[in-house]
């Protein structure tokens, strides 16, 4: 048996801590979607769903089909969330294929009616921030449908190591809205908390972040796929990276679950 050279086991170990911190975090975030949408549905009272001021356009009195769409892009939200952790978590991969198959087809389809839905959302209802939100969300569903495509169509062709690359990059283009999520609550917290820069640079941030929460994400997914056969010295600086990646990413996660995520959790539950 071959033994792993030590800066290769440091490279694997350093990412494999941040996909499961990324798991956790994307596990807060599908609490926060079930926990917050759900119980106003089952109470006849959808209209709860705008008191949140992250919510644009939840529920708009008269607007039924928006209304409707708005719900069904949750819905498939938390399909899509749930749905990718299972399909990166590595045991139901290994021992429970048929199951991974299944999940990876229930994702596939949810993911183009979300890209659909959220297309429609922003171009035909006008829930969007700004046309930089708007041209960001529009290129990440862009992304999202042809990285499913390719990567059903390189399933579909027997070549699974390019079916797992482009289904590595359909999972992080779908959790851009999670990446903007904890990357503005990172910036937040670090740049304006700690290094005093002006509050009205989150504006920037956001307008720059609004593409960046998946292309980032895209970009490091590529260094890592090019590092993971590459040479010693390579993987061990990488693997520091991965480090400074982590701390980002808990921050991030942090700052989103107490600022955006459980404040209305308990809010809804009658608690503070």
């Amino acid at each position: 048996m071959t033994p792993i050279p030590p800066d290769h086991f440091l490279f694997q170990r350093m990412s494999r801590v941040w996909l499961l911190l990324a798991l956790f975090g994307q596990g807060l975030f599908l609490t926060y979607i079930v926990g917050f949408y759900l119980p106003p549905v089952m109470r006849g009272e959808p209209a709860a769903w705008s008191q949140h001021r992250q919510v644009i356009d939840g529920y708009v009195a008269g607007d039924t089909l928006g209304n409707i769409q708005f719900g069904l892009h949750i819905v498939l939200a938390a399909i899509l969330t749930l749905g990718g952790i299972l399909q990166l978590w590595p045991a139901l991969r290994m021992r429970f294929p048929s199951a991974h198959r299944w999940n990876g087809r229930l994702f596939v389809i949810a993911a183009v009616f979300a890209s659909m839905g959220g297309l429609w959302l922003v171009w035909v209802r006008g829930s969007r921030l700004g046309m930089a939100s708007a041209l960001g969300i529009s290129l990440n569903a862009v992304l999202i449908l042809l990285f499913v495509a390719l990567a059903w169509r390189a399933a579909r062709g027997g070549d699974f190591t390019a079916h797992r690359r482009w289904a590595l990059r359909a999972f992080l283009a779908v959790s851009g809205v999670w990446f903007l999520r904890i990357g503005l609550m990172a910036y937040g917290l670090l740049a304006i908390g700690l290094l005093g820069a002006p509050e009205s640079s989150g504006a920037a941030f956001f307008a720059l972040w609004s593409f960046g929460s998946y292309l980032a994400p895209l970009l490091v997914l590529q260094l890592w796929l090019h590092t993971d056969a590459g040479p010693p010295a390579r993987q061990r600086s990488i693997a520091w990276g991965w480090g400074g990646l982590v701390l980002l990413t808990a921050i991030g996660i942090g700052g989103a679950a107490a600022v955006m995520w459980l404040p209305p959790l308990l809010a809804g539950w009658g608690v503070g």
